[in-house]
Formats: C-alpha cells, sequence, structure tokens
C-alpha cells in the first residue's frame, strides 16, 4: 500500500510526475508502431528508472502516463488496465529496491529486473489477447508466448536498461552534484 499524502507532495514533487506522465503518454502515442507490436520498443519506457531517482512523484508519473498513453492501444482495455498495473509494479518497485538495496551495481540490476517484470506481466497478457501459434527454431518447437516474451524483452531492455538506465544514473550524478533533494 503507498503510503503517500498526495496533499502533502512538494510543487516540485508535483511537477515531476506531472512532466513525466506527459512525457510518457506523448512517447508512446507519437511512436505507435514501435509501441504496439510484438518487438515493442517502448521509448517511453526509458522513463522507468527515473523511479530510483525521483521516487513516488516518478511511480505516479509513469503510472498516469501509461494510462493516457494506453488508451491509444490495439489492445484495448487489457492493456490498458495490464499495461498500467504492470509500470505501477516496476516502478515501485524500483523505488522501494533503490531506498533498500546499496551495492555497486544495484540500480543496474533494478533495471534490469523491471525489464524482467514487463515483459512476463505484459508478455502474457499479450499473447492471452494476441495469441501467436507454436514455430520451430532450430528444430525445437517453441511456444508462441514465448515469441511474445521476448519481443517485450528486446524493447524493455533497449528501452529500460541500455537507455532509461544512463539516464537516471547520469540525472542522479547531477542532481546529487547540485545539492537537490528529493
Amino acid at each position: 500500500m503507498i503510503l503517500y499524502n498526495v496533499n502533502n507532495m512538494r510543487v516540485r514533487d508535483l511537477s515531476a510526475a506531472i512532466i513525466l506522465a506527459a512525457l510518457y503518454a506523448a512517447g508512446v502515442i507519437a511512436l505507435p508502431g514501435i509501441s504496439f507490436e510484438i518487438v515493442q520498443v517502448r521509448i517511453s519506457d526509458a522513463l522507468l528508472p527515473l523511479a530510483m531517482v525521483f521516487g513516488l512523484p516518478a511511480v505516479f508519473g509513469v503510472t498516469v502516463g501509461t494510462f493516457i498513453a494506453n488508451m491509444f492501444s490495439p489492445f484495448g482495455p487489457v492493456d490498458l488496465l495490464g499495461g498500467t498495473l504492470t509500470n505501477l509494479i516496476a516502478t515501485y518497485m524500483a523505488w522501494k529496491m533503490a531506498r533498500n538495496f546499496s551495492f555497486r551495481g544495484s540500480w543496474l540490476t533494478i533495471a534490469i529486473i523491471q525489464a524482467l517484470v514487463v515483459t512476463f506481466i505484459v508478455g502474457t497478457y499479450l499473447y492471452a489477447i494476441a495469441p501467436i501459434p507454436s514455430g520451430v527454431v532450430l528444430g525445437f518447437t517453441v511456444p508462441g508466448i514465448v515469441a511474445w516474451w521476448a519481443g517485450v524483452l528486446t524493447g524493455s531492455v533497449v528501452s529500460i536498461v541500455l537507455v532509461g538506465y544512463p539516464v537516471a544514473k547520469g540525472l542522479a550524478r547531477y542532481m546529487e552534484a547540485e545539492s537537490w533533494r528529493v
């Protein structure tokens, strides 16, 4: 349960949440060709690791942005609710883990975990609503769900780990050097 009183949010926190929501939604809506395919490279998912930097404002902002963006999803209400809950889980988990783990490489590990959470939840519900038949790869029969997982994992690694993690790490270093308090 999120114990964060929205009435006590600072203006900066509220502003960060609104900006992140707008950026997430705009990124998905502007790039539907890569946001709603089997290989989903949602550039907006690069914002997920920012939960490690901004905390709950990023959790709220990305969640609201996902809800707005998925209103345009061809996968309907399942993606609207499923994608929103998935990003809520991934960002909340990252925020909590970043607060509680402080070993070398912890943020990278958290970003990888975010990519895996998104992969398995989104890939599973997308397979349920848009099944892909099993296929043969290198002589092995591969279930259709694995194709969805592979597609979502590819996009999640690109956006969350290869783009989002370095952005979050760089932003955190900048904010620390500038003595910002989040």
